[in-house]
C-alpha cells in the first residue's frame, strides 16, 4: 500500500513538473511574439493577411509544444515534436508560394526575391524533423532493450 502512495505521489509530481514546464516555454513564446509584433507592425499594413497568418502559426506552434511537452518520455513526444517540423515545413512552403515579395507605396515599388532564405529555412527544418524521427528511433531501442534485459 504505501508503494502505491509513493507511485501515486510520483506521479503527481511528474505531472506537475510536466505542466509547469510547458506552461513556462509556452508564455516564453508567447511573450516573443507579443514583442516582436510591434515591430512587424509596418509590415502587417503592407501586407494582407500577414497579421492573421502569423496568429495561427503561433497558436499551432505553441499547441504542438505543449503536448510535447506533457508527453515528454514517451513515443508520443516525438510524434507531437515531428508534428510540429512538419508543420514549420508546410507552413513555410505554403506561406511563401513562388518566394517573392512585391509591395508598391504610392509610386514606389519594391521587390524581394526570399527564395535563398526560404530554403535554408526549410532545410533547416527538415533537419529538425530528420532529428526527431531519429530520435524516435532510439527510444524504442531503449524501450525494447530494457524489457529484453539486454543492456551491459
Amino acid at each position: 500500500m504505501a508503494e502505491k502512495q509513493k507511485n501515486r505521489k510520483n506521479l503527481v509530481k511528474d505531472v506537475s513538473f510536466k505542466v509547469a514546464k510547458a506552461t513556462v516555454r509556452a508564455i516564453l513564446v508567447y511573450l516573443i511574439y507579443f514583442l516582436l509584433a510591434p515591430m512587424l507592425e509596418p509590415l502587417f499594413g503592407l501586407v494582407p493577411g500577414f497579421m492573421e497568418s502569423i496568429e495561427v502559426f503561433v497558436a499551432v506552434y505553441i499547441v504542438l509544444m505543449i503536448l510535447s511537452d506533457l508527453t515528454a518520455k514517451t513515443v508520443f513526444e516525438y510524434f507531437f515534436n515531428t508534428a510540429r517540423a512538419l508543420f514549420f515545413m508546410a507552413y513555410l512552403l505554403f506561406s511563401m508560394g513562388d518566394g517573392v515579395l512585391s509591395t508598391s507605396y504610392e509610386n514606389f515599388s519594391l521587390t524581394v526575391n526570399l527564395t535563398l532564405f526560404y530554403t535554408v529555412a526549410v532545410l533547416l527544418s527538415l533537419l529538425g524533423f530528420a532529428r526527431t524521427i531519429l530520435q524516435a528511433i532510439n527510444f524504442m531501442h531503449e524501450k525494447a532493450e530494457a524489457s529484453s534485459g539486454l543492456q551491459p
